[in-house]
């Protein structure tokens, strides 16, 4: 089989960079370049996809251009998903979201996020990290400055380690200093590097104590750019793709305690969600919980735990969507953002958009039925596996979300409303095709998990391999319970 990463890839980015040009300099017709865009990149991300499952899981032949790009089963899925994620925001964003401004920096995000899923070379995924940062640096954000500046420690973080890996490559002979493959096992640049990479990881991650500039940003910017970025989860990503290949025994040593410091962020930021108010730090919160909990997946070096975090992934992306989504139609609607102060009754004026907002909602948390069910299963399997004890604060923590959006939507739905208002429209179509879309994913795939399990197993599998040795084998163990509970 022929290799098309390369081109494909480059198709993938390259198409959403001459849309974005396009949006900048034509305002009129700034939704139909990114529909198009967005919609060229999903194709591109689809055809990897499918060349990925052709090779059963496995990495294409060597990737063209000196390999700067290479599709695997790890990255294809997080292709495809953000494509469909960006396509799908631009289609239902209200208009006065779709100026040539937001939608170019929407297509820009767009191009660099999938340059860094796609980068098989440390300068091309350094420069697509800081890229994808960009639109959010220079982002009007009134009032408050952590944005900026936990992204901006995150990107210098990320370039001071990939230069110190390239120095400590070259110095050890390596030909091939800027390739990902050429990483795995060798510790290139030692504990200066690993603690670098893992400080770019909490920042963009918001793992606590950086955890307080995605409320910020969730409150201040535009929200549903700012719901895309963080959707992205580059700093997961970057975890799987280059700190476990190249430094798997240190990782495997210190993960115990990133592990537990990720889900005690995931309860300190469900336990901030309860006592919060207004809506958008609501949502902000519950999705740094819920990316917390992700990354202590990704860290419980039991295949259980890693497929359940790749999987939660997709839960967390297209739900997270779905309620920033419906969140911002509402604020448009009623011309004002909304607080959890009082019963506001306003389903009685969008119905649809509250079905659609508790359906997702309920998704997010595991409901029985919803591919979040799956997901959240097998992390909390995963998480207890390798931590007995703090493991437990993954389940609390969840319970805690399911409180509070369940408070969210039962403040901005539920009740009597005050006053009548007029000329309050509920869905329109294209936003009841996205969101019927979302909703029909995550209780389709609830339902029949298997496939999008195993698709996630294959890469899980290839991540937890990295820590085996014939001394040392922690996923081992847990793999034969893995496979019989994807199986079920």
């Amino acid at each position: 089989m022929a290799d098309l990463s390369f081109p494909l890839i480059s198709a993938a980015v390259g198409i959403p960079l001459i849309a974005a040009a396009v949006a900048f300099t034509w305002d009129t017709r700034a939704r139909l370049a990114g529909i198009l865009g967005a919609a060229g990149a999903t194709l591109c991300s689809a055809k990897i996809l499918l060349e990925v499952n052709a090779a059963v899981g496995q990495r294409l032949a060597e990737p063209w251009a000196f390999g700067l790009f290479t599709a695997d089963s790890l990255n294809a899925t997080f292709l495809l998903l953000y494509s469909l994620l960006t396509l799908g925001v631009v289609v239902l964003a209200p208009r006065r979201d779709t100026s040539a401004r937001i939608t170019g920096a929407t297509l820009f995000l767009l191009a660099a996020t999938l340059s860094a899923y796609g980068a098989d070379n440390l300068i091309v995924l350094g420069a697509a990290w800081v890229l994808s940062a960009l639109p959010l640096i220079v982002a009007p954000f009134t009032g408050t400055w952590r944005p900026r500046a936990g992204l901006a420690v995150s990107c210098l973080a990320l370039l001071v380690a990939i230069g110190i890996i390239v120095q400590s490559a070259q110095s050890g002979g390596d030909l091939e200093p800027f390739s990902l493959a050429s990483l795995q096992g060798h510790n290139y640049g030692g504990s200066a590097a690993f603690a670098l990479l893992l400080i770019a990881i909490v920042c963009r991650k918001g793992i606590f104590p950086a955890h307080a500039w995605i409320e910020d940003a969730a409150e201040a910017g535009p929200v549903l750019p700012v719901c895309l970025f963080i959707n992205g989860h580059l700093g997961g990503f970057l975890l799987a793709r280059v700190v476990i290949p190249d430094f798997p025994l240190v990782s495997l040593g210190a993960f115990p305690i990133l592990s537990d410091l990720a889900l005690l962020t995931a309860l300190y930021a469900a336990i901030r969600a309860v006592a919060e108010t207004r809506a958008r730090r609501i949502l902000a919160l519950l999705v740094l919980s819920q990316s917390a909990c992700i990354l202590a997946g990704l860290e419980s070096a039991t295949q259980e735990g890693i497929t359940g975090a790749l999987v939660h992934i997709i839960v967390v992306s297209v739900a997270t969507a779905g309620l920033f989504s419906v969140l911002r139609l509402m604020e448009v609607r009623f011309g004002r953002t909304f607080t959890a102060d009082h019963y506001l009754g306003l389903g009685e004026y969008t119905p649809r958009l509250a079905v659609f907002f508790v359906v997702c909602g309920l998704a997010l948390v595991g409901l029985p039925g919803t591919l979040g069910f799956c997901s959240e299963d097998l992390l909390i399997h995963g998480t207890l596996a390798s931590h007995p004890q703090i493991g437990l604060l993954l389940p609390v923590a969840t319970a805690m979300n399911a409180a509070s959006l369940f408070r969210l939507f039962s403040k901005l739905f539920l009740g009597k409303a005050r006053g009548t208002m007029q000329g309050i429209t509920d869905a329109l179509p294209r936003e009841r095709w996205v969101l019927t879309s979302i909703v029909v994913f995550i209780v389709a795939a609830g339902l029949m998990p298997s496939r999008i399990v195993t698709l996630r197993t294959n890469a899980a599998h290839a991540i937890s391999q990295l820590w085996e040795s014939p001394k040392t084998s922690p996923s081992a163990q847990y793999a034969p319970a893995a496979e019989t509970r994807l199986s079920r």
